[in-house]
């Protein structure tokens, strides 16, 4: 069992009884609800609304920072209630809240990293693999020894030409300010051969640009638990293999992010923990 952050949508009328309106749209989701057993449909056993105050909700677009439609986190178990960041909240209407666009700015950022790489192997060798250079744990050999042998043929493995060239051009790159918070999870690594060079242009986008946002997990409108990465399931149907319906689909890197970036402007989204 672990946390989980989830996104549930709801319509724009819901607002006038927000916490039953998620806890409806939660229900078919409930580890022994009152439907038959599916490793698929029971997922979670409590949630809460929360996301204001840790900053793992939604940042509010500016100039709307006081408005009532905002939603802010459930209390805590002894009744004490977190106030939400100056500039954040666990939710509200669609219009009112940034949306996707950290992702889109991660999906251009991947794109840079991969394509910077790829420049870089034209004008230099690219390098032998790790494995020519891991040393074999041989008998006898302790711990430390090894550990100290280890370290120094990783050390002369990442001083070859292409990895070095790619950490002095990423270090000297110019982002935009809004970027910057990207530079660590994009453009921080020292073994890019490995890190970029063992994955096309698509895989390496789509799985780096979640990996610096995190994961946006849904719970849709119309009733499907959408984990990013992962088929839908809808919670009107007790099994996934015969649901008849057609599930949502957001092709490309920036994943179910772009789902949420096209509802309506009144769409309620309320950021939820669950334990899973």
């Amino acid at each position: 069992m672990a946390g989980y952050g989830l996104t549930v949508c709801l319509p724009g009328e819901a607002r006038d009884r927000l916490e039953d309106a998620v806890a409806d749209a939660m229900e078919p989701f409930r580890i022994e609800g009152d439907r038959p057993y599916s490793d698929d449909l029971w997922i979670w056993d409590h949630w809460r609304i929360t996301g204001g105050a840790d900053g793992c909700g939604y940042r509010v677009r500016p100039g709307h920072e006081g408005d009532a439609r905002l939603v802010h986190d459930q209390p805590l178990w002894d009744g004490t209630r977190g106030s939400s960041r100056p500039g954040w909240c666990a939710g509200g209407p669609r219009g009112l809240l940034v949306v996707g666009e950290d992702r889109e700015r991660a999906v251009r950022l991947a794109g840079v990293v991969w394509d910077g790489w790829r420049e870089l192997l034209r004008e230099h060798p690219p390098g032998r693999p790790w494995r020519e250079y891991e040393p074999v744990r041989s008998a006898g050999l302790g711990t430390h020894a090894y550990t100290e042998r280890y370290r120094a043929a990783h050390a002369v493995y990442l001083a070859q030409t292409p990895a070095a060239a790619f950490r002095q051009w990423a270090d000297g790159l110019s982002l935009d300010p809004a970027d910057e918070k990207f530079r660590f999870a994009l453009f921080g690594t020292s073994d890019p051969r490995r890190w970029i060079g063992e994955r096309d242009r698509g895989e390496f986008v789509a799985r780096e640009a979640e990996r610096a946002t995190g994961p946006c997990n849904l719970l849709t409108v119309e009733g499907w638990w959408w984990e990013e990465g992962h088929r839908p399931v809808h919670g009107a149907c007790d099994d996934p293999a015969t649901c008849p319906h057609t599930p949502p689909a957001a092709p490309g890197p920036a994943g179910t992010a772009a789902h949420l970036a096209g509802l309506p402007d009144d769409t309620l989204l309320v950021y939820v923990r669950c334990h899973v």
